[in-house]
């Protein structure tokens, strides 16, 4: 993280890295740096697993041009994501000068200030940018940096297109484009498109073992070195309900210091 401040990184900002995420870089978030230009013009193309630090990567390319008093979009593509990062942001930077501000269907309250360009970093969702750029198509000029997190979407068959036409929008601007995603189909081909480098990496910093929990044992695989092993998991019957399997394999995991996300069918 030192090395950061060779980069032109403030001591402050790097403490709260420091304090935030490591005292070190991880592997994905330096090779951006040593091969790939972060800080430099070019558009860049970022696939990676979840957990590998790349929403990072796009921070730190965030906050370095908005230190120079270049404006700078971060896209996401639910409201959720866009509330939890601009709270993120608020916390962290709001002190040093940056005024960030965020845009959705439930903060329309900041809407002039997206459309007149009053902010150094606009958390938005991406139908929110579409709609700027309809009704004030010169603000795109105004425009250094976009980042574009959750890049899948573009496969989304009701969104997807009217996102690659942003994007296309973009490309004909002068705006650096830097997009991230963890799983995309023929990401060279995007990634040409784009006019960007690709930077693809395969490897998690945390091992994830993915598997089938039945009668009480986990038999699964690993991500990063393709093992295959099994064990007891919880105590369970194999009568139980799906409900009491679950409580049961959480309350072991969070008992051994295990991290724990749920996913259920319904909100």
């Amino acid at each position: 993280m030192n090395r950061l401040l060779q980069l032109g990184i403030p001591p402050e900002i790097v403490d709260i890295w420091k304090k935030n995420e490591s005292e070190h870089l991880l592997p994905l978030q330096a090779k951006s740096l040593k091969e790939h230009d972060l800080f430099g013009n070019s558009n860049l193309l970022i696939q990676a697993p979840t957990s590998s630090g790349k929403t990072f990567i796009g921070e730190m390319a965030a906050i370095k041009t908005a230190l120079r008093r270049k404006k700078v979009i971060y896209l996401v593509p639910l409201k959720a994501l866009a509330e939890e990062k601009y709270k993120d942001f608020q916390e962290k930077y709001s002190d040093y000068g940056l005024k960030v501000i965020i845009s959705t269907r439930d903060h329309r309250e900041n809407d002039a200030l997206l459309e007149n360009g009053d902010f150094s970093i606009a958390i938005v969702v991406y139908e929110k940018l579409i709609q700027l750029l309809v009704r004030r198509p010169e603000r795109v000029a105004e425009l250094e940096l976009v980042i574009a997190d959750e890049l899948e979407i573009l496969s989304d068959p009701e969104r997807g297109s009217g996102i690659e036409l942003l994007l296309t929008r973009l490309k004909q601007s002068s705006c650096r484009m830097i997009g991230l995603s963890a799983v995309i189909g023929f990401a060279e081909r995007l990634s040409d498109w784009m006019g960007a480098s690709l930077l693809r990496h395969d490897r998690r910093p945390v091992e994830l073992r993915y598997g089938v929990l039945h009668n009480g044992t986990f038999q699964f695989c690993t991500y990063n070195d393709y093992g295959e092993a099994e064990e007891t998991l919880g105590d369970i019957c194999s009568d139980d309900n799906s409900g009491e399997v679950l409580v049961s394999a959480v309350r072991d995991l969070s008992s051994k210091g295990e991290s724990c996300l749920v996913f259920v069918k319904s909100k």
